[in-house]
Parts: structure tokens; C-alpha cells; sequence
């Protein structure tokens, strides 16, 4: 399984969805691998429980390929668990 899965993706829009560690730099780590590419999400969500964030992250204007590569990224970034969001 993947650490970041992909869901309600059509041809403009993703949104990801993961588990991480609960560490403060694991969020501007995340949402700079969207503004990189100039822009800003349509939806974002974190929430702690203990040492977990689960997150969500919405883009849209994002074509398949760049979806796909954003979703590598995040799931190598440091601190983002295994396993699928819940």
C-alpha cells in the first residue's frame, strides 16, 4: 500500500490524504510541494490525535502527471506513516 492515497481525483482535482508524525515542520513541508507550483490548496485539514496528523490536502488544477509526481513527494517526505489515511 502507499502512504498517500489519492481520492475524488478527476481530470483538474486530487486530493491526498495521509497519516504522519506529529512534528511542526511536516506541514509547511507538505503545503510547499503545492505552492511551489504557484498554487494554493482549494481545501486543507489536519488534525492531531496523540503523535498522529491526519491530513487532507485538495488541489485542483493539477494535470495527471504533476498529480502523481505530488503524490510521490509527500509520501517521501520525512514523517509521513505507511499505510493508507483512515
Amino acid at each position: 500500500m502507499t502512504a498517500v492515497l489519492a481520492l475524488k481525483r478527476s481530470a483538474t482535482k486530487v486530493r491526498y490524504c495521509f497519516d504522519a508524525d506529529a512534528d511542526p515542520g511536516l506541514l509547511p513541508r507538505a503545503l510547499q510541494l503545492i505552492a511551489k507550483r504557484g498554487l494554493v490548496p482549494s481545501r486543507f485539514f489536519a488534525e492531531r490525535e496523540g503523535d498522529t496528523l491526519q491530513v487532507e490536502i485538495e488541489v485542483e488544477d493539477l494535470d495527471p502527471a504533476t498529480a502523481d509526481h505530488v503524490g510521490l513527494c509527500l509520501e517521501g517526505l520525512v514523517g509521513v506513516r505507511p499505510g493508507l489515511w483512515r
